[in-house]
């Protein structure tokens, strides 16, 4: 009898170290903003390259907007402004998120970062 309970006593701890030991590890995220080498710029640069795809068709979305608007209410409403200013604001995002992927796909090809491409500061 006690045998038996020594071996599910047993079971138990190795089932909960099993549990520690898996929540213990340390995941670690990713920093967009970093041009530490050390992180996986690929991934990076993917991910900016994604968004810039996902800026670029808002772009587009708001540039037909803009010209539904027009039929709609006029070359002058406010509606086809505001449609055409918020393209203009999709494409100019897309066209940064664009230059960090290149900075981040330049810092995992070489390893550190380039001076042709290093961020600007406004």
């Amino acid at each position: 009898m006690r045998s038996s309970w020594r071996g599910v006593i047993g079971w138990v701890v190795l089932v909960e170290l099993c549990m520690l030991s898996g929540c213990g590890t340390r995941v670690t995220e990713l920093d967009l903003r970093t041009n530490d080498p050390r992180q996986d710029q690929g991934k990076i640069a993917a991910f900016h390259a994604h968004e810039a795809a996902r800026l670029r068709q808002m772009a587009h979305d708001q540039q037909h907007r803009a010209v539904v608007y027009e039929r709609l209410f006029g070359q002058d409403s406010d509606w086809v402004k505001g449609a055409r200013l918020l393209a203009q604001s999709y494409a100019d995002a897309a066209d940064e998120q664009e230059r960090t992927a290149e900075r981040h796909q330049g810092v995992a090809r070489d390893g550190r970062l380039s001076q042709a491409v290093r961020p600007t500061v406004p």
